[in-house]
């Protein structure tokens, strides 16, 4: 029984607009960005979607609730009290619904800096997917202004494709493994979504097609 990914790049953010290496700081959605993920969250009210996780960046955190908060919500069975959505999420370290039984509560905060969290599958199983969604670490590189860098020598502590590749095939893993026969959406970010992909396709990095903000691309696991 097969899984449908639904992938997603999170909204524009004032880093994107401002050029600047975002790497794994959290960025913060521009009002375009909010826009483009209610946007995506209209498109798809009428799309089941089982389960959703979000890497645990703030600007993908974010998008993801705005995504959720758009999807309509279900009529309650006589007797029931409503819920505002019906969904499961992980990832992200927060909860998609503060109401929502069925969603994972976690009360860890988000991640003050960037962090590499390269290969890490904790026991949160949220946490876990939170780190292998989040975008490629670049180091010494991070939050510099992005034409500068154009004749830089790249130093060693910007995470290998090799190490991004890893984490998109272990992340590729845990929803096969996890979610048969359901719907996922999962919001990254451009370039591990990138690595996602590859992995997918078995094409290199550079022949897959960059994302723009809030695109879906579907992956049949």
């Amino acid at each position: 029984m097969s899984c449908r990914l639904l992938l997603v790049r999170h909204g524009e953010t004032v880093d994107n607009v401002n050029r600047i290496m975002q790497g794994q700081t959290q960025g913060r959605l521009t009002l375009n960005g909010i826009e483009q993920a209610r946007e995506l969250g209209r498109q798809l009210r009428g799309e089941h979607i089982d389960v959703f996780l979000s890497s645990d960046l703030a600007r993908a955190v974010e998008t993801l609730r705005i995504i959720v908060e758009e999807r309509p919500t279900p009529s309650p069975s006589r007797g029931e009290e409503p819920t505002p959505n019906p969904s499961r999420g992980e990832g992200g370290e927060m909860p998609l619904c503060d109401n929502n039984p069925l969603s994972e509560r976690v009360s860890t905060p988000l991640p003050a800096g960037r962090g590499r969290g390269v290969g890490l599958l904790p026991s949160g199983r949220g946490r876990g997917v939170g780190l292998l969604l989040r975008e490629r670490d670049w180091g010494s590189f991070t939050g510099r202004y992005i034409p500068d860098l154009k004749d830089e020598v790249w130093p060693d502590d910007i995470e290998t494709l090799e190490q991004m590749k890893a984490r998109a095939r272990r992340f590729l893993d845990y929803v096969r493994d996890h979610y048969q026969g359901k719907t996922v959406l999962a919001v990254g970010h451009g370039i591990i979504n990138k690595a996602i992909q590859s992995v997918y396709t078995g094409k290199p990095m550079n022949e897959i097609q960059k994302m723009a903000n809030c695109e879906v691309r579907v992956l049949e696991l």
